[in-house]
This record gives C-alpha cells, sequence and structure tokens, in this order.
C-alpha cells in the first residue's frame, strides 16, 4: 500500500482508532506488529516469510552475544553474512536467473526474493547488531519489542532508518494520546501529501519523458535533470514527511530526513543534509571504522588516508542503491568529489567565506548534485556517452521549445518549495503566511489528487 492511496488511508485510520482505544502498552505494540506485517504483506503476503525469519535470527544471535560474548565476532559474523548474503541474492539473482530460466527467473525475483524495503530494515537490523556487539546497545528480550522496531510499518518500506536506541525505547514505553500527537503531525502530513501529489507526481512526466528517448539532445538532458533533481527531492522528503506524521499521531517521534539539501556548500555538507539517517548509518559503520584503520597503520600517506574512506562509503552507497554501472559511478563520483573537497577545499573555509564566495561554493555544489542525479536516473552509461559526446546541443526549433518548457515547468513547481522556506525563515511556523500556505496546499491536493498516484522513488531500492 501507498501511503497517498485510498486503501492505506482507510486501514490507517482503522488501525489509529483500535490501536488508542487499548490502555496496555503490551496491547498496542501487537496491533502494532500485525499492523505492520499486514502493511508489508498487503500485495504479497509471502514477503513476510522473509521479514520475520530474517527477524527470528537476529533477535536469538544479539541474544546470544549478550549472553557469551566470546562468541560475539561469531554471531556477528553469521548475521552479517545472513543479512548481506539475502541482499546480495536479491539485488543480482535475476542477473543469474534471467540467464538460466528465463522468465521464470525474473518472476521469482519480483514476487518472492526482493520484497519491497528489503535494503532499509536490513541496515536497521545490521546497525542494531553491530550496536550489540560493540556493547553501545543492550538487546531487547522481548521478541515483539524487536520485531516491531524492524517492521514499524511507517518505516519499513522507505526509512527512515531510525537506530535503536531511539526508537525501541519509545516501544517499550508507555503511551497515551496527546493534543501534541496531532500538532506535530497534521503539518508534516500536509506537506507529505502537497509535495508528492502536487510536485513529484507532475514533474514525473517530464523527467520519463526525457529520461526514456533515446536520443535526447544536451539541452534536453540538462532540463530532464534539473526536473529530476526536483522530483527525487519532493518525492523522497515526501514519504518521509508523510512517515514521520502518521508515526506522530501513533505517539513515535522518528528522526527528520532532510535538512534543506539543496542549500549545501559542498558535497559532504549534502550527504549530512539528503537522507541523513543512510547518511549517518554509513558514516558510522563504514567511514569511520574505515578511517580509523588507515590512520593507526601510520603507512599510508595522510592524502591516501583522507581519500579512501569517502571512496568506499560511497561506493557502498552506490551499491546499495541498486544494480547497475549507473549507480557504481554515481556512487564512486561522489566519493570522489567528497575526498578532492576534504583535501583542497576544507569545511571550516567554505563556512567562513564571505557572500560571493559561499554563493560560488553553493552554485557549484549544485551544479554537482545536478550532474550526479542525471547518472543515477540515466537507463545506462552509454546512453549518457551517446548524449554528451555525440548528441546535438539544442537540436532542432521544436526540441529547444520542447526544453524551454520542460525547464519552465520545473521553474513552476520549484516555486512553492522555495516559497516555503523563505516563509519558515522569516515568518516562522504560527504567521498567518504559514497557515495561508497551509491552506492553499490542502486546495492543491484536492485538485492533483488521484487514487492511482505512483509509488515513491525509494520503494525500488
Amino acid at each position: 500500500m501507498s501511503f497517498t492511496s485510498h486503501n492505506f488511508l482507510i486501514f490507517f485510520a482503522a488501525i489509529l482508532a483500535v490501536y488508542w482505544i487499548s490502555r496496555n502498552p503490551r496491547t498496542q505494540n501487537i496491533i502494532l506488529l500485525l499492523a505492520s506485517y499486514t502493511f508489508y504483506g498487503w500485495v504479497a503476503p509471502w514477503h513476510t516469510m522473509v521479514l520475520g525469519g530474517s527477524t527470528i535470527l537476529d533477535y536469538y544471535l544479539a541474544i546470544g552475544i549478550e549472553r557469551d560474548p566470546s562468541r560475539a565476532k561469531r554471531y556477528l559474523g553469521l548475521s552479517l553474512i545472513a543479512n548481506l548474503g539475502l541482499l546480495a541474492l536479491a539485488k543480482y539473482f535475476h542477473l543469474f536467473a534471467t540467464l538460466f530460466f528465463a522468465d521464470t527467473g525474473d518472476f521469482f525475483l519480483k514476487n518472492i526474493l526482493l520484497p519491497a524495503g528489503l535494503s532499509f530494515y536490513l541496515l536497521k537490523k545490521m546497525g542494531y547488531m553491530l550496536d550489540v556487539s560493540r556493547g553501545a546497545f543492550k538487546p531487547t528480550h522481548d521478541i515483539t519489542t524487536f520485531a516491531l522496531y524492524v517492521s514499524f510499518f511507517p518505516q519499513v518500506i522507505s526509512g527512515p532508518i531510525d537506530r535503536p536506541q531511539k526508537l525501541i525505547p519509545q516501544i517499550e514505553t508507555a503511551r497515551t494520546w496527546k493534543i501534541e500527537n496531532f500538532t506535530s503531525a497534521w503539518p508534516l502530513l500536509v506537506m507529505g501529501f502537497f509535495k508528492k501529489v502536487v510536485i513529484a507526481d507532475s514533474i514525473k512526466a517530464i523527467v520519463d519523458q526525457v529520461f526514456t528517448m533515446q536520443a535526447p539532445t544536451k539541452l534536453l538532458l540538462l532540463t530532464g535533470g534539473i526536473a529530476f533533481t526536483l522530483q527525487i527531492l519532493a518525492d523522497f522528503s515526501a514519504y518521509t514527511d508523510l512517515s514521520r506524521g502518521f508515526a506522530f499521531l501513533l505517539g513515535f517521534e522518528t528522526t527528520e530526513n532532510f535538512n534543506k539539501p539543496y542549500l549545501a556548500l559542498s558535497p559532504s555538507e549534502f550527504w549530512n543534509r539528503w537522507h541523513i539517517t543512510l547518511s549517518i548509518w554509513l558514516r558510522d559503520y563504514i567511514f569511520f571504522p574505515l578511517r580509523r584503520m588507515l590512520l593507526k597503520q601510520h603507512q599510508w600517506p595522510g592524502w591516501i588516508s583522507e581519500s579512501i574512506p569517502p571512496i568506499i562509503t560511497m561506493l557502498v552507497s552506490g551499491i546499495w542503491h541498486g544494480v547497475g554501472w549507473t549507480f557504481i559511478i554515481w556512487g564512486l563520483y561522489y566519493g570522489i568529489l567528497i575526498a578532492v573537497y576534504q583535501i583542497f577545499i576544507p569545511r571550516a573555509d567554505l563556512k567562513t567565506a564571505r557572500y560571493p564566495g559561499r554563493i560560488t561554493a553553493w552554485l557549484t555544489t549544485f551544479i554537482l548534485i545536478i550532474i550526479g542525479w542525471i547518472i543515477f536516473r540515466a537507463p545506462s552509461l552509454d546512453w549518457i556517452w551517446q548524449t554528451v559526446v555525440h548528441g546535438p546541443f539544442g537540436g532542432g526549433r521544436e526540441q529547444v521549445i520542447v526544453a524551454l518548457m520542460c525547464l519552465s515547468l520545473t521553474l513552476f513547481y520549484s516555486f512553492p518549495l522555495a516559497a516555503k522556506l523563505l516563509i519558515d525563515r522569516w515568518a516562522g511556523p504560527g504567521s498567518w503566511l504559514n497557515a495561508s500556505y497551509y491552506a492553499l496546499a490542502c486546495l492543491a491536493i484536492i485538485v492533483y489528487i488521484n487514487s492511482a498516484s505512483p509509488d515513491f522513488i525509494y520503494f525500488a531500492f
């Protein structure tokens, strides 16, 4: 079920009513767990078998680490092999299945081996196991609590990837209805529906047309890249807003996942603002351990010790996001950019730069972000090569007009996000401007809403 579908809204309203009627925390958790598995298995019930089986395995391995610390590495290794193996099998099985089993391989992959949200809840579980193994978190002995942490339905498909230190204590705590649940939720829900239904789904038509063309012009590729830059921000931040809004209505406070990412002054700052929970996961479990290992060895030049961790970390991010050379190159692209900035443009210099310098740093970073999203969205590296190297710049008069129309529509649909940013900065949340904005957003949602709204982009990862 998509958050914007009629089925989900009816489902959530029913769960919300039953959930708050109950006063017992354990009963509430059982209700949420059943709701989460119902939500997750709505389209393909057998997907819950993968979710449930992997959850039970990690639950008992974490208990084993606590009871027998001498075998912690063995239990942790078994967990990582199981989780990473499942992820690799799901993502790469089709490369072999379609070769040997043709259509049967594709059917098996799509319907059994690749449940939606697999990448997200596996990262949740691996983070939990790593924290337990190094003593940063004591494992829960309540399997209902752990299962709900892994499968919590506002997060299970596309995050945020909340750490156990944040979410599990809330699961274990008694929850009662407070008016703050609603006042915290409704602005997120309005903005989530607005960004998804009005902005992202409208821009999607432009993006799909450009990136499915056999040979677009360079100008069309640029306008398509700018449009996708808007679409993916509106789409993914909309999912996060809705996820957090629904969680607030259930009495949970989850992590903010976006913090004005397109205002970043460097690639590393962009990743500190974009998909924050994934960036923190990669930083804590890959970047920092790798950097500490290299610094301890004292056998590498400083620039190598500074360059390898971001390159490896972002390469892992690219592989995690999808299968294909475009994702690998996209990850390496950001890894190299971050390494270059760390060595030649220290963060302190950007923060203390004067106004013209900050504008230049922002514009440069934004252009690099657009290039990155073009690589990310492109159907293949060969498609990019043919367009950039061999394609014409503008083409004929009609192609130029189409490109300018696409750019105009992108600017039109980006205006509401820019306006909200300025209102939040200069008027504040309690101003009449903010109230008017939300009223107009609700009106636009009613005009644009469609029960056949496309799925969120990050459902694919």
